[in-house]
């Protein structure tokens, strides 16, 4: 292999997304974190679902196949650190330091504070990798998988909710601890999400509380990841993720997947088991 060309992309475009979700599919198969990526996936996480505005993107190609990426989406409003996406890099193209190049190409040219999407524990030597580029350990998180439920759904969900962003705003500035401008905006960054369903958003009127679902499928598999879990009390909790579990039968989803900072506890009581844990991190500026 010649040495790979790192260029920042000017945009997304379908073509673009359909080469990034591809290699990343390549590279997370077989992981904890393995699942369903599609273009649409990858434009609506790189994409500022508030401004529009497209990610700080570094592309490296061997001539016309794409072997690496790693991306920057933009901080919205509320957020104190932009996202860092990646390093992706290609089988073929590793231990070269292509993916030090890729992240030093997108540090250099994103100004904001940054921290990692989920790092997978079973990755060998990707903690190793952002501890040697100066990032320091923000978080930890338990990645949970669980079968749907053939049962009847019952659930209320966001169709037909009268003032649906004030109920929104109201959970995730009581439940999900959110700043008052993040919380107004919450609902309106989920619907700029392409795999949002206002069926998938679950809701407990009584307490306010609400679970966020997101359907993604594509030619790999399926699933319904539970992204969000806004509760008054664990028995609510697990009333809404035991709800999930039917809305996943219903629509014929092969899995259901939680990624959590919360303690696992009440996935686990509806009988998802762990199947991985990652970290995040961070790089100040």
């Amino acid at each position: 292999m010649s040495d790979p060309q790192i260029v920042l992309a000017d945009g997304l475009n379908g073509h673009l997304c359909e080469e990034l979700a591809a290699l990343a599919q390549h590279c997370i198969a077989g992981f904890s974190d393995d699942r369903p990526v599609s273009s649409s996936l990858v434009r609506s996480r790189l994409t500022n679902a508030l401004t529009g505005e497209s990610p700080v993107l570094a592309v490296a190609r061997d001539g016309q196949e794409m072997v690496g990426w790693c991306a920057v989406r933009r901080p919205e409003p509320g957020e104190a650190r932009a996202r860092l996406w990646g390093p992706v890099v290609a089988p073929s193209a590793r231990r070269t330091g292509l993916g030090t190049a890729l992240l030093d190409t997108v540090v250099e040219a994103a100004p904001w504070p940054l921290m990692t999407t989920d790092v997978p524990a079973d990755r060998d030597g990707a903690a190793d990798f952002f501890l040697r580029s100066g990032w320091t350990p923000l978080d930890t998180i338990t990645v949970l998988h669980g079968a749907p439920a053939d049962r009847a759904f019952d659930a209320v969900t966001a169709e037909g909710v009268e003032d649906l962003d004030a109920y929104v705003a109201a959970s995730a500035r009581q439940f999900g601890c959110h700043e008052q401008a993040f919380a107004r905006a919450t609902l309106q960054r989920w619907r700029d999400d392409a795999r949002f369903q206002a069926r998938n958003l679950l809701l407990d009127p009584a307490t306010g509380s609400l679970l966020l679902a997101l359907a993604q499928r594509n030619a790999v598999g399926s699933e319904l990841l539970l992204a969000e879990v806004w509760a008054a009390t664990p028995e609510v909790s697990r009333k809404l993720i035991t709800a999930a579990h039917t809305a996943a039968a219903a629509q014929h989803l092969a899995t259901v997947r939680a990624v959590t900072r919360q303690g696992p506890a009440d996935f686990v009581a509806c009988g998802m088991h762990i199947t991985g844990r990652c970290a995040t991190f961070t790089l100040h500026r």
